[in-house]
């Protein structure tokens, strides 16, 4: 058996004492669930490829309500055909990646500005994915007389907002778009005393930028800004079977002194997701 948690709210419906008021949505969670629960003995290569994934959840539900819609540019269109094919792993190399993350960041903006009242917009930063996936999966009398029409409009209309970003920062041309690329998806850590700091100096403080995969809703939570501001920096995964067979993974590194070469030794294993031992 196992126990998984990933901020989800796990706490039995009618439990006595109030444990928190703020939950992640649950995709982690079930993520995880299914991996582990898949039936199979995991060993410790599992276990890495299960700390670093980046399988997306939302977007194995979102992207099938694109099936049947036509968009209105012939990029746009393209941008449709790209995401029919794509596996729904955000990884940093992937252009399909780039489409569904910029194409999700629009519809959530655009669901908040048609459900949720100006005056109660600066109290939500962003709607609960879940509960837009929610809503567009099973469109009511909030979208109108004609909810599956103005679902299935929002839809494009999102999608061709995402291409016009995507075209903006890196151009027309589709192979061009990357999610991992420095203008979009990256991690770049900033000391505090970066903005004091003389150009040349603040190269040595500031580590990255380094391509980054995943999102806020991936097992390998990496948030949903370009640059990632939270997630895990230290990981462990520990062999009961042979404790000196345990793995980990920590960033930047274990000196605080940007002169030492261990200032910044283990953030480029950890922005690979590589291990190192811990005996």
């Amino acid at each position: 058996g196992f126990i998984a948690t990933a901020n989800q709210d796990n706490v039995p419906e009618g439990y006595a004492h109030q444990v928190g008021y703020l939950w992640a949505d649950p995709f982690r969670f079930l993520r995880i669930t299914e991996v582990l629960g898949s039936g199979r003995t995991m060993d410790l290569s599992d276990m890495k490829n299960l700390q670093q994934d980046v399988l997306s959840l939302p977007a194995r539900r979102l992207v099938p309500l694109l099936k049947n819609l036509q968009a209105s540019t012939p990029l746009a269109q393209k941008a449709i055909e790209k995401l029919k094919v794509w596996d729904f792993l955000l990884s940093p190399q992937s252009g399909a990646a780039a489409i569904y993350v910029a194409w999700k960041r629009a519809l959530l903006d655009n669901l908040r500005d048609a459900f949720i009242p100006e005056t109660a917009r600066a109290a939500l930063a962003q709607l609960p994915l879940s509960k837009a996936i929610s809503w567009l999966e099973k469109p009511d009398s909030r979208f109108g007389p004609n909810p599956d029409a103005e679902r299935d409009r929002l839809l494009i209309l999102s999608l061709e907002q995402a291409i016009d970003l995507l075209t903006k920062r890196f151009g027309p041309d589709p192979a061009r778009w990357h999610y991992g690329d420095p203008n979009f998806h990256h991690v770049q850590l900033h000391h505090p005393l970066s903005g004091a700091l003389r150009e040349d100096l603040r190269r040595q403080f500031d580590l990255g930028p380094f391509p980054r995969g995943g999102d806020g809703e991936t097992v390998n939570n990496t948030s949903d800004g370009d640059n990632q501001t939270s997630g895990g920096s230290f990981k462990l995964i520990a062999d009961t079977e042979d404790w000196d067979n345990s793995i980990g993974i920590n960033t930047p590194g274990q000196s605080g002194d940007p002169a030492s070469p261990h200032y910044r030794d283990l953030f480029d294993l950890w922005a690979k997701g590589r291990y190192f031992p811990v005996a």
